[in-house]
């Protein structure tokens, strides 16, 4: 009986009798390297000219039935690597060429799978079509996040970890309340600063709102009582410059969360337009350590 091919990677199947005293040749060559190349083997193809058509051969070495395909050459418009019509298989594809255009494999006539640039991916085909083997979804990656970014606080990120694979911002969406942002990232030194915020005196009274900034300005105008800080952060630290109008002799005391060496506020300057910088750390939320350097000039 004549031998015969299997129908997907092109073995010869001996018939009985067959290859008398070169039957073991006929196996090695046609059935077990072929086998072993089917399993590992790495085919590098050109796509430098343009399409290709991957080579199959009954029962001797080729091109299509190989494991892994590695894709080179510089490409110079859309290229396709075609497989042969009407087999199944399955293969690793490494896309290692260069030049903007895509590189699909497919099968004449039928749909393909692009492959990414630079990158490597699973594909298998029915014989008519060329699919991505690797399902996402069924993997447990999620599906795409659309957020609305920064129009709600609730709108940060309302998925879970676990869900996010990339997200997109609306193109009708819009940030309202937008802020004026002062904190900075400058010069080839990585320097980060934040611009004082300036506190004026009311009604004899200065109270500072921590969550604005670190570093604080005030002319004293009058007579002031300096009030506990709002927003207070343990381990918070900053410099609040404290400076005299032009008319000066204005004096200062500190409510309860304010601390100072010997439980004894400071004096402040008192010259008409001196400054004095309080340096302060944020020991507990109700407790702002602080000391005083006077007459900055």
């Amino acid at each position: 009986m004549a031998s015969t091919y299997t129908t997907r990677i092109r073995l010869n199947k001996q018939g009985t009798g067959d290859n008398d005293s070169t039957w073991g040749t006929v196996l090695n060559d046609e059935v077990i390297d072929l086998t072993d190349f089917a399993i590992a083997g790495y085919t590098t193809i050109s796509l430098a000219g343009g399409d290709v058509s991957l080579t199959a051969n009954d029962g001797a070495a080729d091109e299509a039935r190989s494991a892994m395909l590695e894709l080179t050459g510089t490409l110079t418009g859309d290229t396709g690597v075609y497989l042969p019509s009407g087999i199944t298989k399955s293969y690793i594809v490494k896309n290692n060429t260069s030049g903007s255009f895509n590189a699909t494999v497919l099968i004449d006539g039928g749909t393909g799978t692009a492959v990414p640039q630079g990158g490597s991916i699973i594909v298998m085909t029915d014989g008519t079509t060329v699919t991505d083997a690797v399902d996402g979804t069924a993997l447990g990656l999620g599906t795409a996040a659309t957020l609305n970014f920064g129009t709600s606080v609730n709108e940060l990120i309302p998925v879970s970890s676990a869900d996010v694979r990339y997200v997109a911002v609306s193109t009708d969406s819009t940030i309202t309340g937008a802020k004026t942002f002062t904190s900075k990232v400058i010069g080839n030194g990585a320097q980060a600063y934040s611009n004082p915020v300036s506190v004026a005196v009311s009604t004899s009274s200065v109270e500072y709102n921590l969550a604005t900034g670190n570093n604080f300005t005030t002319v004293l105008n009058a007579n002031v009582t300096f009030d506990n800080p709002t927003n207070p952060q343990p381990g918070q630290s900053g410099i609040i410059y404290i400076q005299q109008d032009g008319t000066g002799s204005r004096t200062a005391s500190f409510a309860a969360n304010w601390e100072f060496t010997g439980g004894t506020a400071p004096t402040l300057s008192t010259a008409a337009s001196a400054v004095d910088a309080l340096i302060y750390n944020v020991r507990t939320s109700t407790a702002v350590s602080g000391f005083v350097v006077r007459n900055m000039s």
